[in-house]
């Protein structure tokens, strides 16, 4: 395996990844809610 350094941003990667996390961290603690499939099945379990 080789990686075609021409599309290899980590760069980016990371900055979505940090996203995705700084958003999951201000659902979980603004509204009490896991995001995911997790908040999802256990939303139905609530009922």
């Amino acid at each position: 395996m080789t990686i075609d350094w021409t599309y290899f941003t980590p760069a980016s990667a990371l900055a979505g990844g940090m996203v995705i996390n700084i958003a999951t961290a201000i659902l979980s603690l603004l509204a009490g809610r896991i995001a995911g499939i997790c908040g999802i099945v256990g939303g139905l379990f609530r009922l």
